[in-house]
């Protein structure tokens, strides 16, 4: 069923990239899952809270690869912004068969690489970036663009970086002669930068867009 929403965006790329901010983009996604294949579109309160208690360990698992099975009263159903428009995922999916985190990215500007801010892409969830100003767009599974190995690290660093900051907050009230409470502030954020390994940051001519998008389609197919 889902690998028909990648089909769509691979062959009718100008029906979603007649959008001017992303959440026009992300209704053409949605109008896609309900009209053409069929979906449902549920609420949260709709899921009873024995299920949802699940459902939300596993999506707020950044380290698992797995795809959880799809409760028989939720298939062919899909949750928009379950958590909020600012936090992963913008969809939860259930397919007959899987529960398949969604994840939009939009740039109304010439961006060749999404915004990935405090998260890096997760083995088990999906993502569709869109560039408004370069016309294109693209798909792709987590686990196809980002090894689990350097997913642990980037997220151990920063690991590191709190306890170090912890450590910092210990000493500071010490130094603090004006009472004011000035101190250190951490805040997990991702780029993509070249270095020695890397052959390409833009996902748009990255010499592996077919391969990982033929990928995810063969993917979804299987959930």
């Amino acid at each position: 069923m889902l690998n028909q929403l990648f089909k769509s965006l691979q062959s009718q790329k100008n029906l979603y990239l007649n959008a001017q901010r992303g959440s026009e983009f992300e209704e053409r996604i949605i109008s896609q899952l309900q009209l053409t294949l069929g979906f449902s579109r549920i609420l949260k309160q709709d899921i009873s809270a024995e299920d949802w208690k699940i459902i939300k360990k596993h999506i707020s698992n950044k380290f698992s690869s797995d795809f959880i099975d799809t409760p028989n009263n939720l298939k062919g159903t899909f949750i928009y912004q379950p958590y909020g428009s600012q936090q992963f995922p913008d969809f939860i999916v259930f397919t007959n068969k899987k529960i398949v985190p969604l994840e939009v990215k939009f740039s109304t500007k010439s961006q060749s690489k999404p915004i990935w801010n405090s998260n890096v892409p997760r083995a088990n969830a999906f993502y569709v970036f869109g560039s408004y100003g370069l016309q294109d767009l693209t798909f792709f599974c987590g686990d196809d663009v980002m090894g689990s190995k350097h997913r642990e690290f980037l997220y151990g660093f920063f690991k590191d970086i709190r306890t170090l900051q912890d450590k910092i907050r210990e000493d500071v009230p010490a130094l603090d002669s004006t009472n004011r409470g000035f101190t250190p502030y951490i805040r997990a954020a991702f780029d993509q930068r070249k270095h020695k390994q890397t052959v390409e940051t833009n996902f748009f001519i990255h010499p592996d867009r077919k391969k990982v998008e033929n990928k995810a389609i063969e993917r979804a197919n299987s959930l």
